[in-house]
């Protein structure tokens, strides 16, 4: 058969093909292709956002703007370039690095807390968990006398010479042991229980989060919480590059309505200058 004579033979059947393929295309697009096609591109888009999270970019959502707290506001007025820059343009916080006070944090975050607990914890309450050597608090008590500053950690983690209680204390004195400052030397969930008991109206306005990151943990330790913050509230978590955090902070807020995910940035590698492991702003009813 010559070619000519293949074209003349196939040719009547041709129309009926193209029928078939747009019947099939059809029947089976909202069972089989739409979602096939929605999934591949879910999955680009998570890709995507996996490598420019690993590579220092910042995954930041719109906070309505009110006189209160201004997510948006903050960071453009005290960063050049809030994803790269290693410190702000207030350099006030720079009196941690001065006086020798060492901690698994950066000047960006001690200056993130200074910031809003002076907006949001004035003559209110700063909790933390995860003390260490006492960064995170004296960045919540530093220039900020009317907020009560409240520290739990029990020493488990990075303390194998036993000397983390020892510069906690030394690093409070550094700063004429800021009298905001109290520290309680137990367990978060003891410290928690304790401390509530104790002061059954007491509700904290800034809290962070920053102890053992396993999953089990980060998700408990921000439901150990839930009855002991104020109305409008505002919940620090760093290690955000770590998958069992973050995940932990989103199973979170998927449980709690309430609570929304405003601002989160996560770096090269642990360490980074500029925000160290990664750091991550909750927040209810702003």
């Amino acid at each position: 058969m010559d070619h000519k004579s293949l074209k003349d033979t196939i040719r009547p059947y041709l129309p009926l093909a193209v029928i078939n393929f747009y019947r099939y295309l059809r029947d089976h697009y909202y069972k089989y292709i739409l979602p096939f096609v929605i999934r591949a591109l879910y999955e680009f888009r998570a890709a995507i956002n996996r490598i420019r999270e690993r590579n220092g970019h910042s995954k930041l959502q719109k906070l309505g703007n009110t006189k209160e707290f201004n997510i948006e506001k903050l960071l453009s007025e005290n960063w050049v370039d809030f994803k790269t820059d290693v410190h702000p343009k207030d350099r006030r916080m720079n009196i941690l690095s001065k006086g020798l006070v060492k901690g698994m944090s950066t000047e960006n975050i001690a200056f993130f807390i200074n910031e809003i607990v002076k907006t949001i914890a004035c003559k209110g309450v700063y909790l933390e968990v995860g003390t260490f050597n006492g960064y995170s608090l004296l960045s919540a008590a530093l220039y900020n006398p009317s907020t009560r500053c409240i520290g739990i950690d029990n020493f488990s983690q990075f303390d194998l010479e036993h000397k983390n209680e020892i510069l906690l204390c030394a690093n409070l004195r550094k700063f004429g042991n800021p009298k905001n400052i109290q520290f309680y030397n137990m367990d978060y969930r003891e410290g928690v229980n304790y401390l509530f008991s104790k002061e059954t109206n007491l509700k904290v306005d800034v809290y962070y989060y920053d102890g053992e990151h396993s999953y089990e943990n980060q998700l408990e330790g921000l439901r150990v919480m839930l009855p002991h913050l104020s109305e409008k509230c505002v919940i620090f978590v760093d290690d955000t590059n770590r998958e069992s955090v973050t995940k932990a902070n989103r199973d979170f807020v998927a449980e709690h309505a309430d609570f929304k995910t405003i601002f989160k940035i996560n770096t090269k590698r642990n360490g980074s200058p500029n925000w160290w492991n990664g750091f991550e702003i909750i927040t209810r009813a702003f």
